[in-house]
């Protein structure tokens, strides 16, 4: 009995030892290792053993790959934001594919376990993802400073993810909102606290925050011909698209158009329009949609971020404002803990067997 006590606090000795050293460890490594190419694109057979994996469909080699966790976060940053902004802007884009991504991984294996593709992405489209040979293509000489830029602000916050209690939360982005950010509810559904309205002020001065989409009659009717057979254009064109009903941050909620009831993102996708943020005029026989933002506009604003970036906001200050209320943990190092704590406890058990 008095062993078995013994043993525990031990153990338990381990483990503080571990949560103290562990996190001062790393950044010692960090501070004295500067960010290069050396670790890009590194061969998979060359990994830390204690390197861990997205597993995922890439439709530009027609396969499924294992890329560490990483390198995939480097790649996702590298098509999600643009390199010239502020690194607190990406380190908070960092934080956030990592907690969405993992997310992903988290639901995927719990519905088909593990070995299979956890989500798609495209690296020759830059869908999701890129890899070191696109963004050399891509950036040509301005690859290594766009490359080390990125990859230090991922060094930095790898493994920080944002959870809702104890559960990782959907961290979705967007380009730019219309100057207040969306609810989850009233886009994709589902009530989450931490995706609400947000006012985003620094979205309205972004490039391209405004933009506009002229179609012909011809054109338009063509456009709804191809979702509605049934469309009733009786009235004058004037009154085609009445009583719009919007949401508390600015989106058509919803809409008539043509006897047919229905919602600003379904019309947002028809007309390939920026956000579901629209006005129309109808004149001179020609329909012209007046678009603010730029995406489905819940959670952060990518340049949002990148405002409160130049006004001197860190990255927890960013998250915090966009994602209200949730917290943000280091799961690495409890990742690091674990893998120590049963490496110490399977090793005593092979010593007392011998």
């Amino acid at each position: 009995m008095r062993f078995q006590i013994k043993r525990n606090m031990f153990f338990l000795l381990i483990m503080f030892v571990c949560m103290v050293f562990i996190p001062l460890l790393s950044i010692v490594i960090s501070k004295g290792r500067a960010p290069g190419l050396s670790d890009a694109g590194k061969n998979q057979n060359n990994q830390n053993s204690d390197e861990r994996y997205f597993c995922v469909f890439d439709e530009a080699v027609n396969k499924t790959v294992k890329i560490p966790e990483k390198e995939f976060i480097c790649g996702t940053v590298a098509t999600e934001m643009p390199a010239s902004f502020e690194t607190e802007a990406l380190k908070a884009q960092a934080v956030a594919s990592y907690t969405y991504f993992s997310r992903a991984k988290q639901e995927f294996q719990k519905k088909n376990g593990e070995g299979e593709a956890e989500f798609t992405v495209n690296s020759g489209k830059w869908k999701y993802y890129a890899d070191v040979q696109g963004m050399k293509s891509k950036w040509g000489d301005k690859f290594e400073e766009r490359y080390n830029k990125i990859k230090s602000a991922v060094d930095t916050v790898f493994g920080q993810v944002l959870e809702d209690g104890d559960n990782l939360i959907l961290a979705v982005y967007h380009a730019m909102s219309s100057g207040t950010t969306e609810k989850s509810k009233d886009v994709f559904g589902g009530d989450l606290k931490y995706l609400t309205n947000v006012s985003s002020p620094g979205d309205k001065h972004a490039e391209g925050y405004e933009t506009s989409a002229e179609f012909s009659l011809e054109e338009f009717k063509e456009i709804l011909g191809k979702s509605w057979s049934d469309c009733n254009f009786e009235a004058e064109p004037a009154q085609w698209i009445r009583d719009i009903e919007r949401t508390d941050a600015g989106m058509v909620k919803s809409v008539s158009i043509c006897g047919h009831r229905t919602n600003g993102r379904e019309v947002r996708t028809m007309f390939s329009l920026r956000s579901a943020d629209f006005d129309v005029e109808y004149g001179n026989e020609k329909f012209i949609f007046k678009v603010r933002g730029h995406g489905h506009g819940v959670g952060m604003s990518q340049y949002g971020a990148q405002f409160m970036a130049k006004q001197g906001a860190d990255y927890k200050q960013i998250l915090q404002w966009y994602y209200p209320g949730t917290t943000l943990v280091n799961r690495r190092i409890f990742f690091q803990i674990y893998k120590k704590f049963f490496s110490i406890k399977e090793n005593s058990t092979k010593e007392k067997e011998i």
